[in-house]
């Protein structure tokens, strides 16, 4: 089996499907696939893969997105599938390839593109369910058009949780095309957590600063619960467009001296301080599967988030509250300070382990091969 991954984001990117592209690429070398990847991204970092990689090189969008064509095109002559990572910036050129090359193609879906470019673009109001059922004629229209094209025209369409297996199949997908593969995570021999003054309790957030993230709600549910818990602090783990509105807030609420923001660091720092929380907290209102959700469980934290997305695929119910409802965070962090969770159970290890999510992968991926 010979495999082109079209990857939109590569590290040093941050985040899931930059990390996904890699572990998956070096885990397919080392069990005999042959694997190419065409990326995006002109910065990324050849180094952290172990298969043959191609790049563009120009930082102009009209120019490097032509450059992605030419090189999906390229080099998807000589494999038998591509595996594109995501419906539209990796998608929407690899299915017009795929047409061409009479190609397999795969795509990944992690979330709803437009969406999250009409939150962060075009004033977009709507929950992400909300979105759903209402058509833009926009720019945004176009982002829906492209990624409900894309799916309904794949082979095989991978979602890391039963809620996007939903959202794509409202979006047209087959539903006989469209796989669950719960995300996992690699995670160290050892993380060594950062080091917590004595009398501190720590409630540590990482995500990307943007609004549906929530950061805000739970900023103000840590300073009602201060006098409850004595050294409560806060550490924000991210960086995004909210980040100025955010730090106003922290001015407003007098939070100085308890809630602290890193901007984006390496992951193993990462790890580091949600090794340390007494907490961990999500309050997302748009969530595919999160994988700081499966980091902060493997690594034994008592953890909490928003009733949203894939959450509750993750999280037992109690350990979940309505999103940016301060009060409902605040009792549930008031509930998981007075009470930490239980350890992982071995069934949620089977689901979540890492092996699961490559051998269940790459049975797709040869099932789509062979078809």
């Amino acid at each position: 089996m010979k495999i082109l991954i079209a990857a939109d984001i590569f590290p040093p990117q941050a985040g899931g499907p930059a990390t996904y592209s890699v572990t998956l690429a070096n885990e397919l070398v080392k069990q005999g696939v042959e694997v190419c990847i065409v990326s995006l991204n002109p910065q990324s970092d050849k180094t952290v893969v172990t298969c043959p990689m191609y790049c563009v090189s120009s930082t102009n969008k009209r120019s490097r997105y032509l450059q992605y064509f030419w090189l999906l095109f390229r080099h998807a002559l000589k494999v038998d599938l591509i595996y594109a990572m995501g419906p539209v910036n990796a998608g929407w050129p690899t299915s017009i390839v795929a047409r061409v090359l009479h190609k397999k193609f795969v795509v990944k879906v992690v979330g709803d593109y437009a969406w999250e470019q009409g939150v962060v673009k075009c004033g977009v109001k709507e929950s992400v369910d909300e979105f759903q059922n209402k058509t833009y004629s926009d720019f945004v229209g176009r982002l829906q058009k492209a990624e409900r094209l894309v799916v309904q025209k794949a082979d095989r369409v991978i979602v890391p949780s039963k809620y996007l297996a939903g959202m794509v199949q409202g979006w047209g997908a087959p539903g006989h095309k469209v796989e669950v593969v719960y995300n996992s995570i690699e995670m160290p021999s050892e993380v060594k957590p950062a080091e917590k003054p004595a009398g501190e309790r720590w409630v540590v957030s990482v995500a990307r600063l943007v609004p549906w993230k929530g950061v805000e709600a739970v900023m103000r549910a840590v300073k009602e619960l201060q006098g409850q818990f004595p050294g409560l602090k806060l550490k924000i783990i991210g960086d995004g467009p909210d980040r100025s509105r955010l730090e106003a807030i922290q001015k407003e609420l007098g939070l100085f001296s308890t809630v602290s923001f890193f901007g984006n660091v390496p992951r193993a720092g990462a790890l580091s301080y949600i090794a340390a929380a007494d907490v961990v907290v999500l309050n997302s209102g748009y969530e595919g599967l999160s994988h700081i959700l499966l980091e902060a469980r493997f690594l034994g934290r008592t953890t909490i988030a928003s009733r949203i997305g894939g959450n509750p695929e993750v999280l037992a119910d109690n350990y979940l509250f309505p999103w940016n409802d301060v009060g409902a965070i605040k009792e549930c962090l008031n509930n998981a300070l007075l009470h930490p969770a239980e350890p992982v159970t071995a069934e949620f290890a089977k689901r979540f382990r890492f092996e699961t999510m490559i051998a269940e992968t790459k049975k797709i991926l040869e099932e789509v091969c062979a078809s």
